[in-house]
C-alpha cells in the first residue's frame, strides 16, 4: 500500500528545501534535504515526482525571496 504526501506536507518539504538552499546554495542539496524531511517527519520516502514537486516549490519560493530583495533595494 502507498501512502501519499498531502499539498501540506509537501509543502514543508519546500520549506526544508529552501531553508537548504539558503545555507549551502546547493539545489542537489536542497533536493535531498527536502526527502529527508520527509523521512523523519512523516516517515514516508516520498516518489520522485513528489520531491521533485517539492524541489520546484523550493525554487519558486527562492525567487520570490529574491524579486523581494530587489524590490526592497529598488525602493530605498
Amino acid at each position: 500500500m502507498h501512502t501519499y504526501l498531502s499539498d501540506d506536507q509537501i509543502d514543508r518539504m519546500a520549506d526544508a528545501a529552501v531553508t537548504t538552499y539558503e545555507v549551502g546554495c546547493d539545489w542537489n542539496g536542497a533536493l535531498q534535504a527536502a526527502i529527508e524531511y520527509s523521512l523523519d517527519e512523516y516517515g514516508i520516502r516520498p516518489r520522485k515526482s513528489a520531491a521533485l514537486l517539492a524541489l520546484k516549490l523550493a525554487k519558486t519560493k527562492w525567487q520570490g525571496r529574491v524579486m523581494a530583495v530587489k524590490r526592497a533595494i529598488a525602493n530605498q
